[in-house]
């Protein structure tokens, strides 16, 4: 199997503010880091056997371990990216999760939970998951039952941690900092160089979470549904970007906090892998979305490379708890929260923070976008948030993903100024299945 990483050679940045802006960054990243550190996050005291009904002794643990394997990217340039293969079961899958990367997710998992206590208490973050709980797949569920059984960390923990982002979107209990929309674009047919789709998926997010210096690509073979690949952090199984193995990709943004937010409702990273796994085609996943309970204010992107109706190759959801608007290709989009109407481009479907920069940058390199074109305009549209993107090829299966560099909001250190990491999914499933 080929892995192989491209880096992007740097442009020269201008200073990015004076010495007092500078020392303020290191200062608020000092406190940061120093407050966490103080700040316990609880430990599991049970051994293996006694915790999992599925695994009682050494036989099972390790018949399960073998169905997984792990390739390791020894490259700094792209973060040491990980790439583990999971098949099974739901708790299998989570199980092999947590043993084979156990301490990059307790890293990742403890560091982010000491921030959320800072914001919060144990009870609001346990409440939080409540509110969410009746509305999580079982598969999900029981994959986070693995996931702690297998990192060793307490199932409570995983469970505060997978609800972070929900939390994070919602307007009327925020207790993160605000943070700005993430970016999608999709071209496809006379706008690109061959006619193929690419599917820019841009994250602007927290970040100080730090969870961008372990990454992972998460393989899926679920005895039932379909594989997928999540562009993922060690310990989080949930889907901020992803893509099936029906030539579906699936990209998201935050829209904001209108009335009637709620957490009685499937998170959307939880959404993502339902939909990774059972839609075949976009009408699939139209249906999904219509049909569950949703929760915040969210900008789904969603693709079908396979479909033969250029009008279902993508499509953009404009959702919330009560309604859901959908736009296509060439359809204008109408920014509600400040009235801006942006234009609608042929073979394009695009959204995020900047979007006259986008419309800008679309229109230039109208019918010449590349992978490459796309790693130049998400320089230019990224935020400073900026901890991962991804460009998918749907139609074979291709996808290249860029991650932070550092946890601190400099320019230099962000997603789309990183190199950028190589990854051919149909050659993972053909290795899955060894």
């Amino acid at each position: 199997m080929k892995h192989n990483s491209v880096v992007i050679s740097k442009k020269p940045f201008k200073n990015a503010g004076n010495m007092k802006y500078k020392a303020a960054i290191i200062l608020g990243t000092f406190l940061i880091g120093t407050i966490c550190g103080c700040v316990t996050v609880p430990r599991n005291e049970l051994p293996l056997y006694q915790r999992s009904m599925v695994i009682n002794n050494k036989a099972i643990e390790d018949q399960i371990l073998s169905k997984a394997s792990l390739v390791e990217v020894a490259d700094p340039n792209v973060n040491n990216i990980k790439i583990l293969y999971l098949n099974g079961t739901p708790y299998e899958m989570g199980f092999q999760h947590g043993r084979l990367l156990r301490d990059a997710v307790q890293a990742n998992v403890h560091r982010v939970i000491r921030l959320a206590k800072i914001l919060g208490t144990e009870d609001i973050l346990d409440e939080t998951y409540d509110l969410m709980a009746p509305y999580i797949p079982i598969e999900e569920k029981e994959e986070m039952r693995g996931l702690a059984h297998g990192a060793d960390i307490p199932l409570r923990v995983i469970h505060w941690f997978h609800a972070v982002p929900e939390i994070s979107e919602y307007g009327p209990k925020r207790r993160f900092l605000k943070q700005a929309t993430c970016s999608n674009v999709v071209a496809f047919g006379k706008s690109t160089v061959d006619g193929e789709m690419y599917h820019l998926r841009v994250l602007d997010w927290i970040r100080r979470m730090g969870v961008q210096k372990r990454p992972v690509i998460l393989v899926h073979r679920p005895d039932s549904g379909n594989a997928s690949a999540t562009f993922s952090f060690a310990g989080f199984i949930g889907c901020v970007s992803g893509m099936n193995e029906k030539q579906m990709s699936f990209g998201e943004m935050g829209y904001g906090d209108p009335p009637g937010e709620s957490l009685e409702g499937m998170p959307f990273v939880f959404l993502f892998r339902k939909l990774m796994r059972e839609a075949d085609k976009l009408d699939d996943a139209k249906e999904i979305v219509q049909n569950v309970p949703r929760t915040c204010s969210y900008i789904f992107m969603i693709t079908d490379a396979k479909a033969d109706d250029e009008s279902e190759k993508a499509l953009l959801f404009m959702t919330d708890r009560n309604r859901i608007k959908v736009f296509g290709e060439n359809t204008s989009l109408t920014d509600e929260r400040e009235g801006t109407e942006y234009p609608p481009i042929d073979d394009v479907i695009y959204g995020g923070a900047k979007m006259e920069e986008t419309y800008k940058a679309i229109s230039e390199y109208y019918g010449k976008i590349t992978p490459e074109v796309l790693m130049e305009i998400t320089r230019i549209i990224a935020l400073k948030g900026n901890m991962q993107n991804v460009i998918f090829k749907p139609g074979t299966l291709d996808a290249w993903v860029s991650h932070a560099a550092n946890n601190t909001r400099d320019e230099e250190g962000k997603a789309c100024n990183q190199g950028w990491f190589y990854f051919n999914f149909r050659d993972a499933l053909r290795g899955s299945r060894n």
